[in-house]
Formats: structure tokens, sequence, C-alpha cells
């Protein structure tokens, strides 16, 4: 193998591995939201809106610093080679 075909290598292989990181937490957060979503059936005739529950405030930190913690890996880190655009295709 060439040089140009060893570095290739290397950028699909770390193109892969960011890929399955993204997959991991975007399932995290679709797991996390079907949670949020599933919320307790009230009754019909109830006229008063129930306070939220204590830990509801608590889940939407949790449920804030994961999108946060998502976002920030996300951001492009100058060591990773790019993989958004492969060599030489103008981008």
């Amino acid at each position: 193998m060439s040089n140009k075909e060893v570095e290739e290598e290397r950028r699909l292989y770390q193109c892969a591995r960011n890929y399955e990181k993204i997959v991991k937490q975007f399932d995290e957060l679709i797991e996390m939201m079907n949670t949020r979503s599933r919320l307790p059936k009230r009754r019909k005739n109830s006229t008063t809106a129930a306070p939220a529950p204590a830990s509801q405030h608590e889940d939407n930190e949790v449920f804030a610093q994961t999108i946060t913690r998502f976002l920030q890996d996300l951001r492009t880190n100058p060591a990773e080679p790019d993989c958004s655009t492969a060599p030489g295709d103008g981008n």
C-alpha cells in the first residue's frame, strides 16, 4: 500500500469511529425523548394542573447535560482528520 492509501484508510477508520459515536449518542437522546414523552395519564375530570414532580427538574438537567455533551462532541477537533470530505473533492 502506498502512503496515500494508508492515510486514506486511517481517515476512513476515524470517520467510522466518529459515526459510531454519533449514532450511539443519537440513540441515547432518542431514548431520553421517548422516556420524557411517556407522561403519566391524568384523570380527564381534573380541572387543576398538577405541579411538575421534583424529579422532572432533575430529568431536565440530565437531558440538558446530555445534549450539551453531544453538541460538544460534534465540534471538530483540530487534531482529528476532516471526515466530511474526501481528499481532493474540492470542499
